[in-house]
């Protein structure tokens, strides 16, 4: 018989018993490819096509970790078949979590960061150290009031300044409008201090919009794209990201909480962010840090870090962006936990500071040239 070339999926089952477990682990295998009962599927397509259950062990109370195989070809060559078959009919089933894929063997539809960590840094050549950044915010000023907030940040030093989320194509501060705001802010910056910003416009949009404000963002010389790709779909990341030319892509978690955040259902935030966003080829990737207004642990978000800069896949290391819950007097301390390659993005802390916005990014820009590896 003809070898078939599979790959593995690593789900997390709850179940009050292995025999459950294992009742449930056969429902995968049907439910995702051949969805008929077992009974009834021809012999060559339970071979061929049906999932196969690799191995079954018992990590916790009621908890049961699970390897799947299913045939390569049954995802074809597009990313929408590949999260059908790991996570489509059972999304509706409780008591589901995906932890881990094998990757090798998906490399004909994923290709992962075009520029990751090592181009980013090339685009304002740093080197050694993490990087600063920050977000415009809030959603109700006009283009010329952000990209003033915009110049102020570029001459205290920061090394990334991104839309925030919010930022779309409103009223107030229409897309190329805007854009094109902040990027004279940054370069009249520049030109003073010697020191070179990136400025990254939020693209997210409708369908084909986001790739028009791509091509916007790319041709006014944006130093990057952030894209919230549970907004605009998963698919669209991976588009943006397979041209060798293309400018940096930040992704954000909008919209994506209640996939990760069920304990039992759904994915595990450093597969989730950490492996499946850097394989559709998120150059970046920022997640909730500890400490701050989100619900992550601080050894949930080390893992998540790790898991974007791991050398195990066969992609580039992303750059890790810990946000919504680091204060400028904690960035020392946060520096000494990831390493040097991280981009930390702080806001909130920076906008009271007693002294003024300026002096604040000169302070925090302060701390992080400041970084000594460990």
């Amino acid at each position: 018989m003809e070898a078939i070339d599979r790959f593995t999926v690593h789900y997390l089952i709850t179940a009050g018993s292995a025999a459950e477990a294992e009742h449930r682990a056969h429902d995968i295998c049907i439910e995702q490819t051949a969805e008929m009962p077992y009974e009834t599927i021809p012999m060559h397509i339970r071979e061929s096509i049906t999932g196969q259950i690799i191995s079954q062990k018992q990590t916790e109370s009621n908890l049961f970790e699970t390897s799947i195989s299913f045939p390569v070809s049954a995802a074809g060559n597009e990313i929408t078949q590949f999260l059908n078959v790991i996570f489509g009919n059972i999304s509706l089933k409780p008591g589901i979590r995906i932890h881990g894929t094998g990757w090798n063997s998906l490399t004909h539809i994923f290709h992962g960061p075009v520029n990751g960590i090592d181009g980013i840094r090339s685009q304002i050549n740093i080197e050694g150290r993490p990087l600063s950044c920050s977000a415009l915010k809030p959603m109700g000023l006009n283009s010329d009031e952000l990209a003033n907030i915009c110049y102020r940040m570029a001459l205290g030093g920061i090394d990334i300044i991104k839309d925030d989320h919010g930022l779309a194509n409103q009223v107030k501060a229409p897309f190329s409008e805007r854009i094109l705001a902040c990027l004279n802010a940054v370069k009249r910056a520049e030109d003073q201090t010697g020191k070179r910003t990136l400025y990254v416009p939020n693209i997210t949009g409708d369908g084909f919009e986001t790739w028009r404000r791509y091509e916007i963002a790319r041709e006014l010389g944006a130093g990057g794209v952030l894209v919230s790709p549970q907004l605009c779909g998963l698919s669209v990341l991976s588009d943006l990201t397979k041209n060798e030319d293309q400018i940096p892509v930040i992704a954000h978690p909008a919209f994506s909480g209640s996939f990760i955040t069920n304990p039992e259902h759904g994915f595990t935030p450093e597969f989730y962010y950490g492996h499946l966003w850097r394989a559709l080829g998120a150059d970046a990737v920022i997640y909730p840090n500890a400490g701050g207004r989100f619900s992550f642990s601080e050894e949930l978000c080390l893992y998540l870090n790790r898991a974007l800069r791991q050398n195990s896949l066969p992609f580039q290391p992303a750059f890790p962006v810990p946000a919504g819950g680091i204060q400028l007097e904690s960035v020392s301390q946060w520096m000494k936990k990831y390493g040097g390659d991280t981009i930390f993005l702080i806001g909130s802390s920076l906008y009271r500071h007693p002294d003024g916005l300026e002096a604040a990014c000169r302070n925090f820009q302060q701390k992080i040239e400041s970084y000594e590896p460990q």
